[in-house]
């Protein structure tokens, strides 16, 4: 990921999405930003907890034989339940049978979460799953301070198996409407 992580990569632009789902949750914009790097901004509509969930998954094209991939999440609202890129995804978006066609998660393989401000890095969170939760728990980042935006950079390895991959994020037992804002940027495809 160029300058944070891992080598230099492609930055992907709109014209490198395949497609985007979202299931609870609504696209309120998707462009390339002044930067050229695609940017989509989604709105969580659904709570969850035992309803139905919110969910989204970015497709990414393959405009080579990309095996890994790098994304910042920034995140406004809090939840309970949440996954990241993890294979018990919440909301009903995820291609691939919900795994988004990434390789679970193993910082032994790799994959990392780098950059945060008020995440999975901070002290108070370090102890807890960094790609998956759904408790109260004191370290579940996603509970703590409403109305700041989070973030965090993810690096993950992609399964090559012919089928196309993305990004995918997907909240339960979560603030819903204005206060509830996931932004995906910064993705780049190496």
């Amino acid at each position: 990921m160029g300058m944070t992580y891992g080598p230099a990569g492609l930055i992907v632009t709109a014209a490198n999405v395949n497609s985007v789902n979202v299931t609870g949750a609504t696209v309120l914009s998707q462009a390339d930003d002044a930067d050229g790097g695609y940017v989509a901004t989604f709105r969580h509509d659904l709570a969850g907890c035992g309803g139905a969930e919110s969910g989204l998954y970015i497709e990414l094209k393959d405009p080579f034989a990309w095996k890994w991939m790098s994304c910042r999440f920034r995140l406004l609202g809090t939840a309970s339940c949440w996954s990241f890129m993890n294979s018990s995804a919440y909301g009903a978006a995820v291609g691939a049978s919900g795994t988004g066609n990434m390789i679970n998660y193993s910082e032994a393989a790799g994959d990392r979460i780098i950059r945060t401000y008020l995440a999975q890095d901070e002290a108070q969170f370090a102890t807890h799953d960094k790609v998956y939760a759904c408790d109260n728990n004191v370290d579940n980042f996603m509970r703590y301070n409403d109305g700041i935006y989070r973030y965090f950079t993810i690096v993950r390895r992609r399964n090559v198996n012919g089928s196309l991959a993305g990004i995918h994020h997907g909240r339960s037992c979560n603030a819903v409407g204005a206060g509830a804002i996931t932004i995906v940027d910064q993705i780049r495809i190496w």
